[in-house]
């Protein structure tokens, strides 16, 4: 009887140790907020010391790439625009885009490289512009979230097809 005691309680505390260990540190997709900074030159084609300087704060959907959000635009000679608009998405160390500004000018750009301002993108316009809308692009992640796993992230959306859907605490594979 002793010897049955013994077992059940060593396997109890193997399943334990087993089940403490899986959930340890596994990496999990978090919701992420982003910063773009997209600046272009301002004034002349092809220069690069007075620029317009696009800041977009947006929020990343790290399931799909996917991102919104809103951003500004300062000049080095003129002054700013607020209340831009973007929405877009990252493909590894690429991103493509489109922006609107509150006078109505939209412009996009695709599979901009980020981070390497060796590296310039041509962008298009509507109304088209006429002049080369050149583009160095990059930008910064960090989380803005921490599910322990996907049911946590379910019960803290209310529920519903959205979030069970969504990658939100699973494991990252």
């Amino acid at each position: 009887m002793k010897k049955i005691i013994l077992a059940a309680a060593i396997s109890a505390l193997a399943v334990m140790a087993i089940a403490s260990s899986a959930s340890a540190d596994v990496a999990r997709y978090q919701m992420q907020s982003m910063t773009i900074t997209a600046v272009q030159p301002e004034g002349a084609v092809g220069q690069w010391n007075n620029v317009w300087t696009h800041t977009y704060k947006v929020e990343l959907n790290p399931c799909d790439g996917s991102f919104s959000g809103v951003g500004s635009m300062s000049g080095t000679i003129n002054g700013p625009y607020s209340n831009e608009t973007i929405k877009g998405h990252l493909d590894g160390d690429a991103i493509s885009f489109t922006a609107n500004r509150p006078d109505g000018v939209e412009y996009s750009l695709s599979s901009a490289p980020l981070n390497d301002n060796s590296k310039v993108t041509m962008a298009t316009s509507t109304p088209t512009v006429p002049w080369a809308l050149e583009f160095k692009v990059s930008a910064t992640k960090s989380n803005v979230s921490n599910y322990k796993n996907h049911g946590d992230y379910v019960s803290s959306q209310g529920g519903g097809s959205d979030a069970a859907h969504s990658c939100i605490g699973m494991p990252i594979h």
